[in-house]
């Protein structure tokens, strides 16, 4: 039987093997390197993978770890987990910006930064509104939106489950097929979001479902061969080949890693790493593309090594201090 502490330790792994899929993908992309199999594969590229393993694993975390939460504090806990990371790097990366175009106001009206303290402002660009956007992706704006959206989400997988699964899914399948937010990259979309984090929530309210079974696990082994190396054809878009194959990668990593028993000192290892994902993929960008700037991709694996190295010291610091906030309150 797998223990608490092995629980948390799969997930810990899962939570890290995922960020680095989205490092790999955007250093390859910004290198040159964007036809590396690191970077993409017969159906799509390894960020998508790695953002619906991110959305499966937040719908099923904070499922089990707030189904009953009361709304003050479940809220608390959510804007301690994101905004002084946020709000840290953000500073960080906007001074050394505004110091290397010599100018505070590159992102427009002195008002926009509020754009940025409230998280949304790459999402925004989406829709052709200038901001200060410079750390993290659209990914942040969509976690917010989920956390809220989870204080209705948690009533419905309680009281209509297969009514709203069915609703959340033609949604899902809409988007994919009619484009519902068209300025949006269906990766993007807010559909998709609640379709793979509800999935997660699934995933957490029936545990049956990830229970290790030989035809399951045969099942998603088939699903990752085929869409990693057959060209499969579209449905509107490739984005239903990606979500199934996080899918299927999430489902195999949990059946995996739940099968192992973790050490102490392993435990702590993987905790450490894994509680900074996500000052991690705030800063990342950032700094790759200083690291490729200043060495250049003549030695691209000297150059991502010093990228990775670099980027997890600085969301080591970012994390480190914003605990610190978190832990004195």
């Amino acid at each position: 039987m797998t223990t608490k502490s092995n629980r948390k330790s799969q997930f810990d792994i899962i939570r890290i093997l995922a960020i680095l899929m989205i490092f790999n993908y955007h250093f390859c992309m910004e290198a040159g390197a964007s036809q590396s199999f690191f970077c993409v594969y017969k159906n799509g590229g390894w960020g998508s993978v790695g953002t619906s393993i991110f959305f499966l694993l937040s719908g099923y975390l904070i499922h089990m770890g707030s189904k009953n939460t009361n709304i003050s504090t479940y809220l608390k806990k959510r804007f301690l987990s994101i905004y002084p990371s946020l709000w840290l790097s953000f500073i960080i990366v906007y001074l050394l910006t505004s110091i290397n175009k010599n100018n505070y106001l590159w992102g427009g009206e002195i008002w926009r930064i509020a754009l940025s303290i409230l998280g949304v402002d790459t999402y925004l660009q989406y829709y052709y509104v200038p901001t200060y956007s410079c750390v993290g992706e659209w990914f942040t704006a969509m976690i917010i939106f989920l956390y809220i959206a989870y204080l209705l989400l948690r009533i419905l997988i309680k009281k209509y489950p297969v009514i709203s699964s069915i609703v959340i899914a033609i949604l899902y399948f809409t988007e994919c097929i009619r484009g519902i937010q068209p300025t949006v990259p269906a990766d993007a979309s807010i559909f998709t979001g609640i379709m793979l984090f509800w999935i997660g929530m699934m995933f957490q309210e029936y545990p049956t479902i990830l229970k290790p079974v030989w035809w399951k696990i045969i099942s998603a082994i088939a699903v990752i061969l085929l869409v990693l190396f057959v060209k499969l054809p579209f449905i509107g878009n490739v984005l239903p080949w990606k979500n199934l194959l996080g899918i299927a990668i999430f489902y195999v990593l949990y059946v995996l890693f739940s099968s192992i028993k973790y050490s102490e000192t392993t435990a702590k290892v993987l905790k450490f790493f894994s509680s900074l994902s996500f000052a991690f993929y705030l800063v990342h960008h950032f700094v790759m593309l200083q690291i490729i700037e200043r060495y250049g991709i003549v030695n691209i694996v000297f150059t991502y090594i010093m990228a990775l190295i670099i980027t997890i010291l600085t969301a080591s610091a970012v994390t480190n201090i914003t605990n610190k906030i978190r832990y004195k309150r």
